[in-house]
Order: C-alpha cells, then structure tokens, then sequence
C-alpha cells in the first residue's frame, strides 16, 4: 500500500499536535499515554521528515524542472517555520502563509493598551516609513473586523460600499485586503492582516481558509504572549515605583519573587529591629543586609561584615567581641572587636549558623542588653548595633540537633527576608546576566559583550545550584574567551550549552520520541522570554520542566553511549 499524499500527512501530524498539546496541558504528565501517543503518530512525522528529506537531496531534472505542484508550497511552509532560528518563527511563518495566499503585505497585530496595535510580525511594508506599518493601511477597515469578531474578506476596497469613501482607502488605494482576527476568551485581541494593493480579487475562498487556519493555530500562544508582556509591564512599574529615589541598583531584578523581596525590605529598613536573611549560597545575601543599612536611620554609619565561617573557632570571640593585651598568647595588646566598630551602624553576620555554641551565649547577651566583654576582661561594654544575621542553613534543624541555640534563633528572628535562588526567577536572569557582564567587561577593560539569544536561553535552562555565583564565574569566563561581541553557546560550559545542542537523525521509535520532546522543549524554550515562561506554554509545573530537560539530556547520554 503506498504512502498517503504529503497534504494527507500534514493533516495527520497536526491532528497529532493537537492531541499532543492536550497531554502536555496535563500538570502531571501520564506516560503510557504519552507512549500511545508515540506509538499511533509518529509514523506521520517520519514520513514528513523523510519526504522532506528525499525533496531536499533529489537533484534538479534536466531540462529546467517543471512548475512545482501545490503541495510543494505546504512542503516549503513547514521547512520553513521549522528552519526558522531564534526569535524569529512568526516572521517566518507570516512569510510562509504570505506565500501561500499570494500576499504582497501582511502582518499579525496585538492589541495593546487602549487598544492600540503593537506589530509583532509584518512584511512588506515599505521601510522605512514616517509612521512605520500602521500609516501604510486602513484603520477603518481593521476596526471593522474586529468589531464584528469574523473574518473579513475585500475583493475591492476602493469599490466596497462600506469602505470606499474611507480617507485612509482612498488615500492608499487599497485593493484586495483579508483581515482575520485572533479569537481570544475575551474577544479579539488582535488581528491577522494580509492584502495586495494592486490587484483586485487576489484572495479567495483558499486565502481565507489558509489565513483563518494560521489565526486559529497561532491565536492561543499569541494570547498567552500578549498576557505575559502585559505582567511584565505591570512588574517594570512595580519595580519603578519600587527604585525610585532608592539606591537598589545592585539588587538585580524584576520577577515576582524579586519585587516582593524589595518591598519587604524597604518596609522592614527603617526599623531598629533585627533582621535574618535567608537564601542558598551564592544569592546575594550581603547586598540584601548592604540595601537595608542604607535605608535605614543608621545609613550614615558604618556597615560592619563578618563571615563566621571564615573564622578559625579560637579567633572568633576575640574577633566579634575584641580582646585585652595579655588574654591569650599573642595578644600582645588591646584590640577592639568588631562590634565596637559597627557602633552607632549596621552589625552584619554571615553564616550565622557556623557561631560555636559559646559565643551564641555571648551574642545573646548582647541583643538581649546591648552589653559585651572584651576576652581577658570583666569590664561590660555597650555598643549600639543593630545586628542582621545571615544563613543558608535550616536554623530550626540547627536548633533539634543541638548545635543553635533556640533563644538566639528566637532573638534574630525577628524580621525574615528570603532571598529568592535564581532558578526561582528565570525572568531575571539575562537582567543579571547583562548587569555582570556590563561589569565583568568594565573591570577588564573589554570591549563591550552581549548574549547570543541561544546562550540567553542556556542560562535561562540551567538550575543554577551556585546561584548568581556561579552565573558571575560562568560569565566571567566566557567574557575572557569570546572573541565577538556576541557570546555564544561556545563560550559556555559545556553542561550548560549541551541542553541546546542539535540533535542527531533518530535511530528508532525511542531516539524519535526524545528526539521530538527535545524539539518540543527547545522551541518553547526560544519563543519564551524565560524558563516560567516555556513551562507556561508547554502547559506544565516549572520544576517538572527543569525534570524533563535533565530526562532528555541523560536519555541523550544514554544513546550516545
């Protein structure tokens, strides 16, 4: 039995992606029937790839080959959107549908505030142009549409009579137009506009049904997008608000999680209270505690950091508290400790968790009265501290175990500020990847870098365990290795880079599927502005993303060996 026409296999496939799109909504994925799935279609998608790759390597007829048959428009569409690099699929595909419908202009429209349009895609329009795209068509006719919600087809502008004695038809002479809008839950929200402006007649029942398909396919995500891009203007304006008049520039950030860390902090600043500062190593934890003695009453004075954990166990009561000349073997005179230096200022202890269980009595102490012993002395002291503790450890733990002191943790705990791990915000990452690399360069003297978009969404993919540490060292390397003002994927480690790597032909039903997913994963990953962002459109929880993408790169370990 032959194999079915290449049109009968698109309409497969894409019968295929819709049901696959429903399996992914899915919050928790069920794998036998993503397996069925497999099973019952993949067999269109190995056809289309092998038809696809069959045309391709044909060599041309001799003499000139004759016109291509219809099907090679659907062919070239679907090579072309799938070819399409980063950030640049909806060109293509408006391109593709352009090409099909016989289209000298088109392009897809987004409804922004006020119900002005925001022009994700256009082609053909004259460029440049006093008032880009929008000045070269009609507002009446594209108020029409979405008006009435339905397509709307235009054999004739300058002869319609609802539109001929339009000034913006006459004055453009607008010929064949279609204009499609995009169905949202709320109604229209955008418009697909294609016309020829010197041939009347060009679209027919063909160019609607092709432009209503592309409306109806792309009509979702677009929605999704135009959803995502309205949050993050609502959280560039909570930021705003937020940095105004503030010095909060090396707190890097935009996300939810961010925002909500600087208005806390902005609240709590003022108070004399202590404050605990928790977050996983390499978040940032002293910039947090650096930002609340600056908008704090004691700004004026002096901002005080100790790492316990970088102090030797018999050092550190002299270094906190001070010592007098004589109290141990080479304390051959009278040092203040840190504390006398931070009266009348902030008090910052780092790894608060690693203090041996003695001087927690004696830090005690001193939240509890404000008094403290130099070591070899019985004279009390005061200082006027305000004291900020930080840790990465679970302090509670600490306390069952018996190495913290539940007084202490109850004392220091009075104001808790979370510091977000990176792998929590993947909105902010190319902010702060373009703020350390703006640095990194400066320090150096460098010419200036920026992100590849590929290496963009790599970060973007990784867990990031060492936080904006180890997102400073990777940049920091891959700012000393890159020769062009792009870095790309080949400055990057290679755990990092590995996730966006091109896979190889699949060797059967098992390579295809993780092949596919691969696909699936990365495309989402290079329309999306972040990795919540993919997960949103993939339809899945973010950690089960981060999940999927360590499967696929073992799977793909698995068959490399």
């Amino acid at each position: 039995m032959s194999a079915p026409p290449l049109v009968e296999q698109v309409r497969e496939a894409l019968r295929a992606f819709v049901e696959l799109e429903s399996l992914a909504r899915a919050e928790v994925v069920d794998r036998e029937r993503l397996r069925t799935w497999a099973l019952e279609h993949f067999g269109a998608l190995v056809r289309i790839e092998q038809e696809a790759s069959r045309m391709a390597a044909a060599p041309p007829p001799r003499p000139a080959p004759p016109p291509e048959p219809p099907k090679s428009a659907v062919q070239r569409s679907l090579e072309q959107v799938s070819a399409a690099p980063l950030g640049t699929s909806l060109e293509v595909a408006l391109g593709a549908l352009m090409d099909l419908t016989g289209a000298r202009r088109g392009f897809v429209g987004l409804r922004g505030r006020g119900g002005a349009l925001r022009f994700a895609a256009h082609q053909g329009f004259t460029d440049p142009h006093p008032s880009g795209p929008e000045g070269q068509l009609s507002r009446t006719i594209l108020a029409a549409a979405l008006e009435t919600g339905g397509p709307l087809l235009l054999q004739d502008a300058r002869v319609d009579v609802r539109f001929a004695q339009a000034p913006s038809v006459m004055a453009l002479a607008l010929r064949a137009v279609l204009v499609v809008p995009l169905p949202g839950r709320a109604g229209p929200f955008g418009v697909l506009y294609l016309d020829h402006p010197s041939t009347a007649g060009a679209f027919g029942p063909e160019a609607r049904e092709h432009a209503e398909a592309f409306a109806r396919a792309l009509g979702p995500l677009l929605e999704r997008d135009v959803a995502l891009a309205r949050a993050r203007e609502r959280r560039q304006e909570r930021g705003a608000r937020l940095r105004t008049g503030r010095k909060l520039e090396a707190l890097v950030g935009e996300s939810d999680a961010m925002l909500e860390l600087l208005e806390l902090l902005v609240k709590v600043a003022p108070s004399p209270s202590p404050v605990l500062i928790l977050g996983e190593t390499g978040t940032g934890k002293e910039l947090v505690a650096r930002a609340v003695h600056e908008h704090s009453r004691r700004a004026s004075g002096p901002f005080v950091a100790i790492n316990c954990g970088a102090l030797s166990p018999g050092l550190v009561e002299s270094e906190l508290f001070g010592h007098e000349r004589g109290a141990f073997t080479g304390a051959e005179r009278t040092r203040p400790g840190s504390f006398e230096a931070a009266d009348g200022g902030t008090f910052f202890l780092d790894e608060v968790g690693e203090l041996p269980l003695p001087v927690q009595a004696k830090l005690l102490r001193l939240l509890e009265g404000g008094t403290f012993m130099r070591v070899g002395s019985t004279e009390s002291r005061r200082a006027d501290v305000r004291v900020m503790a930080a840790t990465h450890k679970e302090l509670h733990a600490e306390v069952r175990a018996g190495r913290f002191r539940e007084d202490l943790l109850f004392r220091l705990d009075v104001v808790r500020l979370e510091v977000p791990p990176l792998r929590e915000r993947e909105e902010d990452i190319g902010l702060v990847a373009e703020s350390l690399i703006a640095r990194l360069v400066a320090e150096q003297g460098l010419p200036a870098r920026r992100l590849h978009p590929a290496a963009l969404a790599a970060l973007e993919s990784w867990s990031w365990p060492g936080n904006v540490r180890e997102l400073r060292n990777v940049l920091e390397r891959a700012v000393v290795l890159s020769d062009a003002e792009r870095i790309g994927l080949d400055v990057l480690p290679p755990e990092i880079a590995g996730a966006l790597r091109p896979a190889t032909t699949p060797r059967g039903i098992k390579e295809a599927v993780r092949v596919y997913r691969q696909r699936l994963v990365q495309q989402a990953l290079d329309t999306s502005g972040s990795h919540a962002e993919a997960a949103r459109r993939l339809g899945v929880n973010p950690k089960y993303l981060y999940k999927l993408i360590k499967d696929i790169e073992s799977e793909a370990t698995d068959a490399e060996g």
